[in-house]
């Protein structure tokens, strides 16, 4: 019920009770008046109707042949007062009171907030406009814890952060002192163990370089300080050329790779740098979670629900079904990855998610379980000819 229709009940509560109550004491006292008193005497005449002197006098000498009438006259009046004023009271505190209720659990609410309890609920109000604004605060209550536990989640992945990285730059670090000492011992005595030492060396330092490049990108994505440049094109063709320059890394690293692109020449909106990040770390992942022997990747593309699709297939170490849903929060690495000692950050695939996900597309992975090989579904919208001028 809205705040005006209540007060207006309230006004005609408070302006008929008074009228009622008033009249039926009126009537007592009248009948108590009539019988006590000689009313008979109390002529008046018909210019007493229209002229209130004559009225007055009238009454004024009634009342001083009968001085015991003034005061039950005046007990009627006292009564009538009263009547008047414990009505209005009562009206005005239930009223008052209806209101002040949900002002109170708002007052307790907010107290709450800047105590930074945000574990209740706030109860709505009879009034349309109060219950709306409970409603509201509710909402911002709401907003305010999720906050809260993002930030707590955002406190805690730093904090996986540091410890993944202090873990994974402490390898690499302590390997290069270690070849940087034989070097400094004269332990590399021949050309071809310094050759050794100086590859190994650099080769740690690309490791380092790789979690720190990864490091600064996170960053950025989370800050939203990576400036995205949109271009139309085909996916399926920028994606025949990137495998085309990964197809030697892959045969080095005895995977074969098989490809199908079946777009249609499909145009999708893409940052040809930032999705050359995706399957960069995609392919990585293959290479990385590979099993003993010969591997294959199969890379296909095809057009589906309004946009392409890109599926990247490796016969790998899997994931387990459980894990699935946890591969794209930053800092994760699957078990297996951590039982074979396979060294990373743990941000890739949490870079990838932000990436396609700012391109407007999505991303997730497949698996069966352990050894049974990963999928990685990538799908962007496709663009239509009346949306080219959104680039």
């Amino acid at each position: 019920m809205k705040i005006r229709r209540r007060f207006t009940i309230y006004n005609i509560i408070m302006l008929m009770t008074p009228i009622m109550l008033i009249g039926v004491v009126s009537v007592g006292f009248l009948l108590v008046f009539v019988m006590k008193y000689p009313v008979e005497q109390l002529q008046l005449p018909r210019a007493a109707l229209i002229n209130p002197r004559v009225l007055s006098r009238a009454i004024g000498a009634f009342f001083q042949d009968n001085p015991s009438a003034l005061g039950v006259a005046l007990l009627w009046i006292g009564l009538c007062l009263l009547i008047i004023i414990v009505t209005t009271t009562v009206v005005t505190m239930l009223m008052s009171r209806s209101i002040k209720r949900p002002i109170d659990s708002l007052t307790r609410a907010a107290e709450c907030v800047r105590r930074g309890n945000l574990g209740f609920e706030v109860m709505g109000s009879d009034y349309d406009e109060v219950d709306r604004l409970c409603t509201e605060f509710d909402s911002m209550r709401r907003a305010l814890r999720q906050a809260a536990k993002k930030e707590e989640l955002m406190k805690h992945e730093r904090s996986m952060l540091l410890a993944n990285l202090s873990h994974d730059l402490k390898t690499p670090v302590t390997s290069i002192k270690g070849y940087v000492d034989g070097i400094r011992d004269g332990v590399a005595d021949t050309p071809e163990k310094l050759q050794k030492y100086l590859d190994t060396i650099y080769q740690k330092a690309e490791i380092i370089d790789d979690m720190v490049n990864n490091l600064s990108v996170f960053s950025k994505l989370e800050l939203s300080r990576v400036e995205f440049k949109f271009e139309y094109g085909s996916l399926g063709a920028y994606l025949e050329d990137f495998c085309g320059e990964y197809r030697m890394d892959l045969e080095r690293h005895d995977i074969s790779l098989e490809t199908e692109f079946d777009d249609k020449g499909a145009l999708v909106k893409i940052d040809y740098e930032q999705m050359g990040r995706v399957f960069a770390n995609l392919i990585d992942n293959a290479i990385k979670y590979k099993k003993n022997g010969r591997g294959r990747l199969y890379v296909k593309t095809f057009t589906k629900d309004g946009g392409v699709y890109a599926e990247l297939s490796d016969d790998g170490i899997g994931i387990r079904k459980d894990e699935l849903e946890n591969v794209f929060d930053s800092f994760y690495r699957v078990d297996g990855a951590r039982n074979m000692n396979i060294k990373g950050s743990g941000l890739g695939l949490g870079i990838v998610k932000q990436i396609v996900e700012r391109h407007g597309g999505r991303i997730w992975l497949k698996s069966d379980g352990e050894n049974t090989g990963t999928k990685a579904v990538l799908y962007l919208p496709e663009v239509r000819a009346d949306m080219k001028g959104e680039v």
